[in-house]
């Protein structure tokens, strides 16, 4: 399962000396970016806040895993603050140490996959998006993911911990599917069904289910992609599947309205009069509770760019193909067509105005933060939080030019936010 993985770590396992107190500055200053709890009681669940208690417990050698995986994302975030070269090496070398303890422990059948395994593999893969190169981080660790999930079982998600990762590991799994246009179910073939025997009233449960809807509109529409080429469908019956794809779009929208989903929405001459910010600010700034929700609004948005971009492959083919018999195809499927470039473009200019607050230039109240302000140390967390978002919409489709460049720039923060434009050579290059 993690062969290529095995590669890589025979790799980067060259000896080099370990030393205490960097393993502990490496450590902290991984929990002070990436670390963050709930910061009122209107919040969703933390990122990565049980990951401390799971450290601490690392009092085995089959544990050992989780450590060498901390170590590696510390050292490879304070390459980039030191620029030290010697640092990068160190991570690289952690790095390996965790995915050959990994590898057997999988290997093991005497041990269960419980959460130190499942929130190794978080950290690997976590590691791998900001600091290795796409040739390496494509799919490299979703099966391996995947599989912890499945032999975890519906029993994972009953227990606090074990919801909290289980949720962390399907947004993973889910956003990669829609990225590649892959099938989920092929990965996790139950995960829905779990889902479902959860108690729908609890606000995490409801938006899980809902993003799980998301990403399988997302492979209909993909579904339909392959049938046009592979089968030909007649005109009138994809016309016929895009509108309904295009009826489930607008049902989605009504998941996201509710006074658990509500945001400020203000001109960016509101915001400056409280004092200066150096960053361009978008026209408007959407101000949501906390970051979580910003996320959860973003996650949502992008699902919904990645199906209309579909949609838009489907139109395009089938501009041109007017049956003979039907008036006015080819106008129908042009204003169905500019209908969702429009849709597109409105999408990712939502999500460039959660950008401010995300990355920590204002708060929640649309003040400007000091660069003292606790909330800035969650920089890390709301860059990562809009890392699939910006790279999605700062790709050469639909969007506009406009909206591609401040992606462009938007990006460049979040590589340095995160630690991602690391002195670890080519492989900073993403």
């Amino acid at each position: 399962m993690f062969a290529d993985d095995m590669v890589e770590a025979e790799r980067y396992t060259a000896p080099l000396p370990m030393v205490t107190p960097q393993d502990d500055q490496a450590v902290s200053s991984f929990f002070d970016r990436f670390i963050g709890c709930p910061c009122n009681d209107r919040s969703t669940p933390g990122f990565l806040d049980c990951l401390p208690g799971l450290f601490k417990e690392v009092n085995r050698e089959a544990r050992s895993a989780l450590r060498w995986a901390v170590l590696a994302a510390g050292y490879a975030g304070l390459s980039s603050d030191q620029e030290d070269k010697t640092t990068s090496q160190l991570a690289l070398y952690c790095y390996g140490h965790a995915l050959s303890v990994l590898g057997t422990c999988i290997a093991d059948p005497k041990l269960d996959p419980d959460d130190h395994i499942l929130m190794t593999v978080v950290i690997l893969d976590l590691f791998e998006t900001l600091h290795l190169p796409n040739a390496i981080i494509k799919g490299s660790h979703a099966g391996g993911m995947a599989h912890i999930l499945r032999l975890r079982g519906p029993g994972q998600l009953q227990e606090p911990r074990g919801w909290s990762l289980f949720r962390l590991s399907h947004h993973r799994l889910q956003k990669q599917q829609m990225t590649f246009q892959q099938s989920l179910q092929g990965l996790l073939p139950d995960s829905q069904r779990w889902i479902e025997t959860l108690d729908a009233n609890l606000p995490s449960v409801q938006t899980e289910k809902e993003n799980a809807q998301i990403h399988s509109v997302c492979e209909r529409a993909r579904t339909l992609l392959d049938l046009i080429d592979s089968v030909g469908l007649h005109p009138e019956e994809i016309l016929q599947c895009v509108k309904e794809l295009r009826e489930y779009d607008n049902t989605t929208i009504l998941w996201r309205r509710g006074p658990n989903w509500a945001f400020q929405v203000k001109h960016r001459s509101e915001v400056v009069q409280h004092g200066p910010i150096t960053p361009v600010l978008p026209e408007y700034i959407q101000l949501h509770p906390d970051i979580w929700t910003a996320y959860e609004w973003n996650y949502h948005r992008t699902g919904r760019i990645i199906l209309h971009r579909h949609l838009l492959v489907c139109l395009t083919r089938l501009l041109g193909s007017q049956p003979a018999h039907l008036d006015n195809f080819s106008e129908e499927v042009e204003c169905i067509r500019r209908t969702s470039l429009a849709i597109i473009r409105n999408l990712a200019e939502e999500v460039l105005s959660t950008v401010p607050q995300s990355v920590g230039d204002i708060g929640h109240d649309g003040k400007p933060l000091a660069d003292s302000t606790p909330t800035t140390a969650w920089r890390a967390i709301g860059s990562y939080f809009l890392l699939w978002p910006i790279k999605i919409i700062k790709s050469p489709d639909q969007a506009t030019l406009e909206q591609r460049e401040a992606a462009q720039e938007v990006f460049e923060r979040i590589r340095e936010y995160t630690g991602m434009s690391t002195y670890l050579g080519e492989l900073s290059c993403i």
